[in-house]
């Protein structure tokens, strides 16, 4: 940051430095070459109506030497007493042709008057019928002077003034950038392990408070995703110590004491809890790959109606609890047809052990979306849990879960497979069967339809 507002400081001011110098040695010349170029025209005029005189007079102005010289370069009348008629000229013999021609012109180390360079203006005119030159000469040296000067102060002042934003940008910007210094010393000083621990905010209401706020935002979220994923470890290693402890302890049973009129009921014993635990890891897998970010899934049109109706049919067969499907039309919708299968068979799942006697299904386009519903005729879910249902290992009924084989997982998965949809899941409270429902809990899935993500 220093080294740009210094480049670009340095590179104002030679700019400026040389702009200056020239636009003041153009202004100054041109001011010298009028004053000549007068004196010029008015010696012209008394030479033109009164005869010449030895000595031209002065006219209080600025230019320092004017002569009348004829065609060999000797001196015909002077403003300088002591230049004599007939004399050599001062002037270069013949004058450059910009000057006989009446165009300024710089002559430098000339021999008239006090010496030096000299700003020449001349005219060819006629005196007493010969041709002969009038020349006026300015002196350079008040100008030179003023602007070596100027081009010394420059020459100083503009380094300094230089030198001097960049220490002030450097000041500036490290005391602007020093509070970020602290907020990144603090972030280094924080591990995975302290991640409850918040950076100090600076005191001004600027960019780098907004910032710590941010950087504070972020640890907080990074927290709680850290909280979540140990309890998520925590209720895992729960639930698959259970099955396992039961599996141990009548393997352990059956070896120690053989029986052959027990080991039968053992071994299916065994095989339940083995099936228990196959569904509770894959129901871990399923939910893993749906919080994966990284992961591709499939996008193609599904018929959502289809996948309802088979796995109806396969509900049917492991429960004699009645599944009315009647209201169930059809829906299309993109997405992984594996995963929007787990949802459904999630959902009939929960509502299969939860029910009564009676699970009801339907399926159609309401508002725009593709919307699943699947009730049941159990004691309902109570206002306050209805948002909790959705979270990870939540139980209503503890025992009665897992005695069904339910792992608390299903409606998590439900929830997140159907947001990576683009979509939405709630549960309501059924209506009583007076007014067509129910009465028990009412789980409502809301997809986008196909065409409006794309699909035809």
């Amino acid at each position: 940051m220093t080294l740009w507002a210094t480049s670009i400081v340095a590179a104002a001011m030679i700019v400026a430095s040389l702009g200056l110098l020239f636009g003041l040695k153009h202004s100054m010349w041109s001011n010298l070459d009028g004053t000549a170029g007068q004196r010029v025209a008015d010696v012209a005029s008394l030479v033109q109506y009164h005869p010449l005189q030895v000595r031209i007079p002065s006219n209080g102005g600025d230019a320092d030497v004017v002569e009348v010289m004829d065609s060999a370069g000797r001196v015909l009348a002077s403003s300088d007493d002591d230049i004599r008629p007939g004399m050599p000229s001062g002037f270069p013999h013949p004058l450059p042709a910009e000057v006989t021609e009446g165009h300024a012109a710089t002559l430098p180390s000339l021999h008239i008057g006090d010496g030096g360079d000299f700003r020449v203006v001349g005219r060819q005119v006629r005196v007493e019928g010969r041709p002969a030159t009038i020349v006026a000469a300015v002196s350079l040296r008040q100008a030179e002077s003023a602007l070596s000067s100027l081009a010394t102060g420059l020459a100083i002042g503009a380094p300094a003034l230089t030198a001097l934003v960049a220490w002030t940008v450097s000041r500036t910007a490290g005391r602007t950038l020093r509070p970020v210094e602290t907020l990144r010393r603090q972030v280094i000083d924080i591990g995975a392990t302290d991640l409850h621990r918040r950076l100090d905010l600076p005191a001004s209401q600027d960019e780098v408070h907004a910032l710590a706020v941010t950087l504070n935002d972020m640890l907080a979220r990074l927290d709680e995703a850290s909280a979540a994923q140990r309890r998520f470890v925590a209720d895992a290693a729960h639930e698959l110590r259970s099955p396992l402890t039961a599996i141990r302890a009548q393997l352990e049973v059956m070896a120690a004491y053989p029986d052959p009129r027990r080991d039968p009921l053992a071994a299916a014993s065994l095989l339940e809890d083995a099936l228990r635990l196959n569904d509770l890891v894959e129901d871990l897998l399923a939910l893993a790959r749906s919080e994966d970010p990284a992961s591709q899934r499939p996008d193609t049109v599904v018929d959502l109606d289809e996948v309802v109706l088979a796995e109806v049919r396969r509900q049917r067969r492991l429960t004699s609890t009645r599944i009315d499907a009647r209201r169930v039309s059809a829906g299309r919708v993109r997405g992984d047809p594996e995963a929007l299968r787990r949802v459904v068979r999630n959902l009939l799942d929960n509502a299969r052990r939860h029910a009564v006697d009676q699970v009801q299904v339907a399926l159609g386009v309401r508002l725009g979306l593709v919307e699943l519903t699947v009730s049941d005729d159990g004691s309902g879910i109570p206002a306050a849990y209805r948002a909790h249902v959705f979270e990870r290992f939540t139980r209503l009924d503890e025992a009665r879960s897992r005695e069904a084989g339910g792992s608390g997982l299903g409606l998590a998965i439900v929830d997140k497979v159907v947001t990576a949809h683009g979509g939405a899941v709630c549960a309501e409270e059924d209506p009583p069967p007076a007014e067509g429902g129910l009465g028990g809990a009412r789980l409502v899935v809301r997809l986008p339809p196909a065409h409006a993500r794309g699909g035809s």
